[in-house]
Formats: structure tokens, sequence, C-alpha cells
């Protein structure tokens, strides 16, 4: 195994993170005109820069691939690694305990959004929360089109654009994509940010949920912290249409926003001849990506589901008198359909012991199903489901024909039959996973209902569902439990063949060395 580029992927890391840690720093110099708090978020900035640099000595060397194995491992380190520096500002300062801090820290950086710190801990503390959350969503969007692809075998993740992505294991195609990735996540933020300024919040509050919201950590929804004077339902609207974009395929975000972009300014008659020409080009894109958009079948079958699902939601809440103001209902159901659609988990329901089974299994529906491959969001996704229904459809049909040739399109592209497989192969693995760590669960004093519901909300990195698991569940488990729950978020986040990948190449690694 290549530990020289283990270390080299593990240092660049580290020094994104630190530079991550002086937003807080920003935000106490800005407000309070001091550095009284934001000395711990220094000292875990300056821990970080210190280990990315002895990393970055010890990782030197010239890499042109990006080996299966190598990729794997580098992976699974990178997320308990990140947790340990990010969990310093919540130990130190005392608000939680060394072991809470580091499950707090890897919650967020799996954009689980766990939600340890109390209600009243300081803003400065649930700030650098959301943008633990912002930055391990970002970390898992490059591994998305650079080294996840090679170690999954792209499980769905070639289906994601139409056949229009490609994807490589040449450390400058990664890098490549890296960048294009970033620039849309970037750009979704800002757009984020002013659609919780237009709904009425400060600036430090839009980029708060902005980051909670476009990552999927989700947490706590505009408790009494951020807004006390909470009375604007537009806040809602816009953290839906945040919720919507983060749910969407950022590999086709990219495809749109790059037609958009008007050319460089440049001095001189040049310029105006190809601006002219830009926006020639941008009246017969806006169809074009238009079409693009809504021809694609798993972003249909997106706001499908969640259309009809908030109609079922609707129709119970009617039919059993919940909601006597028609905004009201379809307000609260289009907002939690889409929140866990999207595995974001925020909800505003008070008393969560008080939901209605059906909603209890209609929401847990939503979280194992996820949204579109090429997103943030946790779950099954959407792509691989239609897969399966259409796997299922053709084998009916080859039943009750046996000569029939069949083919499985998603919308254009045909399927291979090896993703296929493999797209089989996910699915069972993760249903076995999911109940070995149930089973594994129940162990520490939970209940069935409680242990399958923590496990789903780890693997989909949902983070809690309304009435079944919460906050308090995860806190009042033992030291091994907590430990445990840890290594399921992060196989949650990053699929289980990351593991098996790892723990295979070691083993090979080791036998050869026999030989």
């Amino acid at each position: 195994m290549n530990f020289r580029m283990i270390l080299r992927i593990q240092s660049q890391a580290l020094l994104t993170f630190a530079v991550a840690a002086l937003l807080p720093i920003a935000y106490e110099l800005i407000h309070f005109k001091a550095l009284d708090t934001s000395i711990f978020f220094v000292a875990a900035g300056i821990f970080a820069i210190l280990t990315g640099i002895i990393f970055q000595r010890f990782g030197t060397g010239r890499f042109q691939r990006a080996p299966v194995t190598e990729s794997a491992a580098a992976i699974l380190m990178m997320y308990p690694m990140l947790a340990i520096f990010g969990c310093l500002p919540f130990m130190l300062t005392g608000w939680l305990s060394p072991l809470d801090a580091i499950l707090e820290a890897v919650g967020d950086l799996t954009s689980a959004g766990l939600s340890l710190l109390p209600l009243e801990a300081p803003y400065l503390l649930k700030l650098w929360q959301s943008e633990l959350m912002w930055l391990g969503s970002l970390m898992f969007l490059i591994m998305l089109v650079t080294v996840l692809p090679e170690v999954s075998g792209c499980f769905g993740i070639s289906l994601s654009l139409q056949g229009g992505q490609n994807f490589s294991a040449i450390i400058g195609q990664m890098n490549l994509m890296s960048v294009r990735v970033i620039k849309v996540y970037v750009t979704l933020t800002l757009i984020g940010i002013a659609a919780f300024k237009l709904a009425g919040l400060n600036i430090w509050d839009s980029l708060l949920m902005a980051m909670r919201c476009i990552s999927t950590g989700g947490g706590d929804f505009l408790p009494e912290y951020i807004a006390p004077e909470y009375e604007n339902f537009y806040v809602e609207y816009a953290a839906i249409f945040v919720m919507l974009l983060a749910c969407g395929n950022f590999l086709l975000y990219y495809r749109v926003i790059y037609t958009l972009i008007p050319p460089r300014l440049e001095f001189g008659f040049n310029y105006f001849t190809r601006l002219k020409q830009y926006f020639l080009r941008l009246r017969r894109t806006i169809s074009g990506n238009a079409k693009l958009i809504f021809a694609n079948e798993e972003v249909k079958v997106l706001y499908a589901t969640v259309f009809f699902s908030m109609i079922i939601l609707m129709f119970r809440a009617f039919t059993q008198d919940i909601y006597f103001d028609g905004n009201e209902t379809f307000r609260s159901s289009l907002f939690h359909i889409v929140s866990f659609v999207s595995t974001t988990g925020i909800t505003f329901v008070e008393d969560t012991a008080d939901v209605h089974d059906f909603d209890k299994f209609f929401v847990f529906l939503m979280a194992v199903t996820g949204g579109c491959i090429g997103s943030v969001t946790g779950g099954f996704k959407i792509i691989r489901l239609i897969v399966l229904i259409k796997i299922t459809a053709a084998e009916i049909k080859k039943t009750i024909h046996p000569r029939m040739m069949t083919a499985i399109h998603v919308g254009d592209v045909p399927v291979p039959m090896r993703t296929v497989g493999r797209i089989l192969s996910f699915f069972f693995l993760a249903l076995v996973t999911m109940f070995i760590c149930a089973g594994l669960l129940s162990f520490t004093g939970k209940t069935f209902s409680e242990s399958v519901a923590m496990s789903i909300a780890c693997l989909s990195t949902v983070g809690k569902f309304p009435g079944l698991c919460d906050a308090e569940s995860f806190r009042s488990l033992t030291a091994l439990g907590k430990i445990f729950c840890m290594m399921i978020l992060i196989v949650g986040r990053l699929e289980i063949f990351a593991l098996l990948i790892a723990v295979a190449g070691i083993k090979i690694r080791r036998r050869k060395s026999d030989w």
C-alpha cells in the first residue's frame, strides 16, 4: 500500500480544515472585538496546519493515478482524523465531554447532524457546527467525483449525468473535477444565503442555515437562540428551496451553471462581440438547460416522490383534523417530506413523542430513499431504486416470455449488466449492514425500534427520526455504543464498499508479503 499517497491526501484535507477555522474567528472579531472563545479555534487551526505540513513532508512524490486500495483507505481515514481536530472547540470550551465531542464532530462531518450540543451553547459553537457540516459535505462531493467511482465501481454514479460525465483515476482529471464541484457547491451556498436573507434573517443566521441545509447536515431548525422573534414562515420556504437544491445532482448543476457564465472582462471591441454572442447563446441554452433538467428521469422521480408524499401527508392531516389551516398543512407536509428525503432531518415539531405512527413510517421511508446520486444526501439514492424496479419488471416479462431479450435503460442511457450486478450487491450489503448494526446497538440497552431507527439514522446520515430517536438517544449510549455509532456514520457516508476494499487490500498485501 502506498502510504505516501495516503499522507498526501490527509495533508490536503487538514490544510483545508485549517482555513475553515478562520470563519468563527472572523465572527468573534467582528461582533465582540476580541478573541476570548476563538482562541480554541486558533489552537485547532494551528494544530491542523502543523500536522498537515508533517504529513505533506512525508507524503511527497509524483502520483499519476489513484489506486483503488489507497483511495479507499484514504477516505476512511479522513473523517476520523478531521473529527479529532474538529472536536477540540467543543471539548476545550467544556460544553461536551471528549467522547461526546468526537461523536458530535463525526456526526457533523458526515452531515448527520446529531446536535449533541445543548440549546444554550454559544452561537460561535453552533456556527462551527454548521461549518463542519458544510466542510464534510464538500469533502464528500470531491470524493464523489474523484475517488468513490474508483472505489465503489460506479454503483450508479456513472449514470448520474445521463452518460455525459466521465470519471478517471488520473490525478490531473481528478483535480479538474474537484475544481468544478467546488465551484458548484460554493455557488449553491451563496444562493442559499441569498434565499434566507430574503426571508428575513441577518447575514450570519443566513450563512448558518444555508450551510446546514445545503450540506444536509440539519440539526435544530431555528431554535430560540437564533431567532426569538421567529414568526416568519418565509424562512421555512427558504429552507425547503435550499434543501431541494441539496437533493439535486451536482454534476447536472455544473453542466447548467457552466453555460450561464458570461465571458471574462477584456477591453476592446472583441469583448463586446463576445458579449453579444454570449446573450445569443444564453437565449438558446436556457430552454436547453430546462429540458436537460426536467428530462432527467431521476429528477422527475424525485419531484414526483416529493409531490405525492406531500399529498398523502396532507390527506392524513385533514382526515384526522390535525390542521385546520390549509397553508399550514401544506407548509408542514412539504417541509418534512423535503427535510427527510434530503436526509437533512430538520424538524420543528415541538413534541416528537406525539408524532403519528404513519408519519414516523413515512419520514423513515423518505430517509431510506434519499435524493439524487450526484448529491450530498444519504440513503439508497433514487436512481438505484429506479434500476431495481426496472430489473424486477424485466424479470417478470422474461418469466412470461422466456425468449424475450430485455435491456434496462435510465432515460436514454443503457445500464450495463455489470452496474446492475453492483447495485444488487450494494442493496444486499446495505440491508445486511442495517440489521447487523441494529442488532449490535440493541446490546447497549436500546429497544428494538430505537435500535433500528438509530442504525438507519446513522447509515442514511439523517441523524434522527421524530418519535423514534433523537439527540438524547445518542447521548445515553455507552462509550462503546458511541464509538460504534461513529463507525456506522462513516460507513454510511462513504458506503460499505470503501471499508471492504480497504480491508481486502490489506489482506492481499499481507499475503503477497508472505510469499
